[in-house]
């Protein structure tokens, strides 16, 4: 193979793996699975944008939030997930994970349900 042919393959095969790792960082929920908890904190919210394409992997809703979530293990990690409405300032509310999908539904939930590991870092 000569040298030119060679760099080409480089080149094409190191986007591909940018692309893929863009890809990958964008999606904060494709792989966790299980509840999370999160303390709605509006200064985190964004209004969602549709990027025009024919598959939106993100959420259709007209709120973005991206806000610190915690599990029963009190394993924090970022999760993204849209809203209809602006949601309550200092709500707690349950998270359902499934991987690929990210949040199925959610359900506010009073601080006494909370999980103590959850309640401790949401404090």
């Amino acid at each position: 193979m000569g040298k030119g042919k060679t760099m080409a393959i480089t080149a094409v095969a190191t986007c591909g793996l940018a692309a893929a790792l863009i890809l990958a960082a964008s999606m904060t929920n494709l792989f966790l699975a299980g509840d999370y908890y999160v303390k709605i904190d509006n200064a985190h919210i964004s209004e969602n944008e549709s990027s025009g394409g024919v598959i939106n992997l993100g959420s259709s809703e007209p709120y973005l939030y991206k806000l610190e979530a915690v599990n029963a293990a009190g394993d924090k990690t970022e999760i993204e997930f849209g809203a209809s409405r602006e949601l309550h300032q200092n709500a707690f509310l349950k998270l359902d994970l499934q991987p690929i999908r990210g949040v199925v539904r959610w359900s506010e939930i009073s601080e006494d349900s909370l999980p103590p590991k959850v309640a401790e870092a949401l404090d």
